[in-house]
């Protein structure tokens, strides 16, 4: 555990920026920066996508690779003496050493209301389960099983009150002279506002060429060993092993675009409420993410909105309409919402207060670009002597990728799986350093390295899941990836 300087203070202070101040200039101004990270609510409006945050220049990277944790310190914050965390413990515990003392953390008033006012910035990939549960041992040579980013300086946008705010975390050893630092630090910020071109749209001569090559990745070959999968599951369902599983597989193209212009095509494409755009030691990360894992606040309410169900939206209003309904009245999908839903609540429970823990909203449809989804809430409150990270690892991975039970669903899909998962289907949001946290589910999403995009797509297998129906549904959830990607390449035949 990193030593604290004693005594110490940390302060939060925000400036709002000027109405004239265009949060997508200063955003795309922030990308000409090392580190730049952007959590995009692109999709915004309640219960999700009330704020966005952006910044670059971390204090520190963080990886968790294998059985070690990699620190790269950039400007080492006062409150930390030294930055070398110790390697036990996993991804979860690094974080936990990288946040600032939650006990003395003061606010000014201008602030307060924003969830996020500096602290990490968190990839956490779907091995990292393996890691926490001591399972089969990860090879994380290739990729890292977590990415954390230290996070002192950020831009806030309120998109209710359509006003963006600079915030600086400092710490000093009196809450005037935190203060102080702190002011001065958000002050700056906001006098010296970032400015770019803002972050591309839909290309207005996409590369169409590219299109069906990248939709044909989804080949017979890979058609029939998704099947194939499926029937299994569905035997081992019926053996009375699992009740569901989350299969899904992978899909690497070579990728010669650039990843801000891919980033932008899928934000007006298929734009999320928990869209981000990551920029990661070594990789890009960028997706439209619709489904929120867990949030908690500082006073320890917690919120996770697992999704299962999905149907395409129609070509016209009246087959919308009809695809809609039929979602919302499908026995199997809410038969295959309620078994995450129950996971869920036994997650939570682990860490929760006694009696706390509810289900809020029960198969609500949400509408997005390309599809519907069905989606539940589960709330609960921490239970005295836990804290927000202890409920991020409770429920992690999310449920909604796993299956039922998790660990025989995580035990089966490993060896249905041809390729490791890496971050998709993890959790990527935000910690904050008051105790609260924002992860969404790490789906459609691309990461991007190397000259390579690779995604990944699946669905919640059940007894009576059709294996063609479901390799449809695979297919539909990666469109609006493919069809970003393919958009952007160059024109230029694909090799």
């Amino acid at each position: 555990m990193l030593p604290l300087v004693p005594p110490l203070v940390c302060a939060a202070a925000a400036w709002a920026l000027p109405q004239s101040a265009d949060w997508l200039r200063l955003v795309a101004g922030l990308r000409q920066r090392r580190g730049f990270w952007w959590l995009d609510s692109a999709l915004p409006g309640p219960p999700r996508g009330l704020y966005s945050f952006a910044g670059a220049e971390p204090w520190c990277t963080a990886q968790r690779r294998g059985a070690r944790n990699f620190v790269q310190v950039h400007r080492a914050p006062h409150w930390l003496r030294n930055a070398a965390p110790a390697s036990a413990g996993g991804a979860f515990e690094l974080a936990r050493q990288l946040l600032p003392p939650r006990s003395t953390i003061a606010i000014a008033a201008d602030g307060a209301q924003l969830p996020f006012i500096g602290g990490l910035i968190a990839a956490f990939g779907y091995e990292c389960a393996e890691a926490a549960n001591n399972a089969a041992a990860t090879d994380a040579a290739d990729e890292p099983q977590a990415v954390l980013l230290g996070v002192d300086r950020l831009y806030a946008y309120d998109h209710q009150a359509q006003r963006g705010f600079a915030l600086a975390l400092c710490a000093a050893q009196s809450k005037t002279a935190a203060q102080r630092d702190a002011d001065a630090a958000a002050k700056s910020l906001c006098n010296a506002l970032p400015d770019a071109e803002p972050v591309p749209g839909w290309p207005a001569a996409p590369n169409t060429a590219w299109a069906a090559q990248c939709r044909g990745a989804h080949s017979a070959a890979r058609a029939k060993r998704y099947t194939r999968a499926v029937e299994h599951i569905r035997e081992r369902i019926i053996a009375g092993d699992l009740y569901q599983a989350c299969l899904t597989h992978c899909l690497e193209l070579p990728f010669a675009g650039d990843p801000w212009a891919f980033y932008g095509a899928l934000r007006a494409r298929n734009p999320a409420p928990f869209a981000a755009y990551l920029e990661l030691p070594g990789m890009t990360l960028a997706g439209s993410s619709p489904e929120r894992f867990l949030r908690a606040t500082p006073s320890g309410a917690l919120e996770s909105r697992p999704i299962k169900g999905t149907r395409p939206r129609g070509a016209t209003r009246a087959e919308d309409l009809r695809l809609r309904a039929e979602l919302e009245s499908s026995q199997k999908d809410r038969a295959e919402n309620l078994m995450i839903v129950d996971l869920v609540r036994n997650d939570l429970g682990r860490v929760a207060a006694t009696g706390s823990v509810r289900v809020s909203e029960l198969f609500a449809i949400e509408s997005y670009a390309t599809v519907f989804q069905m989606v539940s809430a589960v709330r609960a409150q921490l239970r005295r002597g836990c804290d927000a990270l202890d409920a991020v690892r409770a429920a992690f991975p999310p449920g909604s990728m796993t299956g039922a039970p998790k660990l025989a669903a995580m035990s089966l899909l490993r060896k249905l799986e041809a390729a490791r998962r890496g971050l998709y289907s993890g959790a990527a949001g935000y910690l904050d350093a008051r105790g609260g946290a924002d992860l969404s589910v790490i789906i459609r999403s691309a990461c991007i390295r190397n000259g390579r995009a690779e995604l990944h797509a699946g669905g919640g297998i059940v007894f009576d899941s059709d294996p063609h129906a479901e390799w449809a549904e695979a297919q539909q959830k990666a469109r609006a990836l493919l069809d970003a990607l393919a958009a952007v390449q160059p024109h230029a035949p694909l090799r």
